[in-house]
């Protein structure tokens, strides 16, 4: 077997001595199957371990491109300022296009340009359409790794999905409005999106409706989404509760506080109300009760694993890839207050 190790270094890997790696290198009769075993199991190891050192102050070149809401794009950018500098096997440098309304065409366009820069991996948040993931499958084609964040593509060759089990966020999310609805509440509930076309907030309306088909079967499951009403969707919202009043608003895509000034400006009583991701809006919205629980994920640790898939694509497996699906938080007010006095 063909490899740069000295007999050495072999034997100290195996714990074997140097004759026995010896005679089993040149193929020497008298040693047995499994010893011969550990000595290739030794050097596959060596390999292993001269390709993460390869990647030791590697300097790669990452493009984050997201589409969000402009507190979690906030949110985003403060994770990867903590989680960048604290990865040592590699040096990463980040190109990054956040926007809260990023047209198809152009991010399509700006996963072209990652290509045209040859870039060394790409963090993308975006619709699942079929432009998009022909983008995608571009990079792929052109050797560059794509990281799904948050929201998955997973029709395309995308490396790794960084995020949420989004179904068990939405099953979730049911579990506490089951929980936590009055006996006496309206037996309908509303879920709000803020675009049809993001597989995440779909995986979370899914899991959302197969766990109120099971827990409240006679519950009314009904879906808004804004898309691009923009400031009008929360005053129609609330015009249709004061006609059709809910037991509880599962607000997948945000835009809570302009949804809760619509109901005040109604006078309107605020129904249970569960939000998602713990950006500074949200937080706030907890901290005065008008939330009764946030479901959130560490976006730092997402970064940290988006990193990692980039460079066990880089070092051709000998970084292992990360496990999929981060841990699912829920805070309440209580705990967001006992925070603040720590």
């Amino acid at each position: 077997m063909s490899h740069p190790f000295p007999i050495k270094e072999i034997a100290r890997q195996a714990g074997l001595s140097t004759a026995t790696v010896d005679r089993v290198m040149n193929q020497r009769p008298g040693v047995r199957r499994q010893t011969a075993n550990r000595v290739m199991t030794a050097i596959r190891e060596l390999e292993a371990q001269e390709a993460q050192l390869s990647m030791a102050g590697r300097k790669l070149m990452i493009d984050l491109l997201v589409e969000a809401p402009p507190a979690f794009l906030n949110e985003l950018q403060e994770a990867v300022a903590r989680e960048l500098p604290l990865i040592q096997t590699a040096i990463f440098r980040v190109r990054s296009d956040l926007r809260a309304r990023f047209p198809a065409q152009a991010m399509a366009s700006a996963l072209d340009r990652a290509a045209r820069l040859k870039s060394d991996g790409v963090i993308v948040m975006a619709p699942d359409t079929a432009p998009l993931r022909r983008a995608v499958d571009r990079l792929i084609s052109a050797g560059i790794p794509v990281v799904t964040l948050a929201t998955d593509m997973p029709a395309t060759g995308r490396v790794s999905y960084v995020g949420l089990d989004n179904f068990r966020a939405g099953e979730t999310a049911a579990w506490l409005i089951r929980k936590w609805a009055r006996p006496d509440a309206p037996r309908r509930v509303l879920v709000i999106k803020r675009n049809e076309a993001f597989h995440g907030e779909t995986d979370r309306e899914k899991g959302f409706r197969a766990a109120m088909a099971q827990q409240w079967p006679a519950a009314e499951v009904n879906v808004e989404v804004q898309g691009e009403e923009g400031p009008d969707f929360a005053r129609r919202l609330a015009t249709d509760l004061a006609a059709h009043p809910v037991a509880a608003i599962y607000s997948i895509g945000g835009g809570n506080r302009n949804l809760l000034a619509a109901l005040a400006a109604a006078d309107l009583p605020r129904p249970l109300m569960i939000g998602h991701d713990l950006d500074p809006e949200n937080r706030a919205l907890l901290a005065q009760e008008q939330l009764d629980a946030v479901l959130y994920h560490d976006l730092a640790e997402d970064i940290r694993h988006a990193c990692q898939s980039f460079m066990s694509a880089h070092s051709r497996g000998a970084v292992p890839m990360p496990a999929q699906g981060a841990v699912l938080r829920v805070m309440l007010p209580p705990m967001l207050t006992t925070q603040g006095r720590m």
